[in-house]
């Protein structure tokens, strides 16, 4: 019941938040840990700002594969799409909760004599929270985000996004 809940809150957040981040373009990449199972990995991701508090777009988070256990190694790969609505707190520093997608796909590879992989996939939503400090034109931001999934997980990123465009004003027409 607790994740049907957790997916209605979600869904709510990310489309009704849809019009109102920063604006324009940005890209940003940084590490990202999987605490639960000791995984350390890249995260790269691409938002659209449609307006000084409000961004969404897809991310990817790669861990290549790293040993859990003395018998086994896991690899995992995620996809988000995720939606952020920025509360300014100072100048140049916010806070933003998150909601959105997930598709995860995890491998673990026995090795013992046999190298057996086993792979399992999953569609989850994400939540967390996350801050941010601009300067000019970089974002560093610090975040968590847990996946409610059947291979559900928490994470945490630090990293930079760049913003490479701002929208273009439209002259007034009279």
């Amino acid at each position: 019941m607790f994740k049907i809940r957790l997916a209605f809150v979600s869904s709510i957040l990310f489309f009704s938040l849809c019009t109102h981040a920063q604006e324009g373009w940005m890209v940003g990449l940084g590490p990202i840990t999987a605490p639960a199972p000791s995984l350390l990995g890249g995260n790269v991701r691409a938002y659209l700002g449609t307006s000084p508090t409000f961004c969404f777009g897809p991310e990817v988070s790669i861990f290549p594969y790293q040993s859990t256990t003395e018998e086994s190694e896991t690899s995992l790969y995620e996809l988000n799409f995720n939606a952020h609505y920025v509360f300014e707190l100072a100048h140049r520093f916010g806070v933003y909760p998150l909601s959105g997608f997930n598709y995860t796909n995890e491998k673990e590879r026995l090795l013992l004599d046999t190298e057996e992989i086993e792979e399992e996939d999953a569609l989850g939503i994400n939540y967390g929270i996350g801050a941010h400090y601009s300067i000019n034109r970089v974002l560093l931001f610090a975040e968590f985000k847990g996946v409610v999934s059947q291979l559900s997980d928490e994470f945490f990123t630090v990293g930079a996004i760049v913003l490479l465009s701002k929208p273009q004003k439209k002259p007034h027409q009279e």
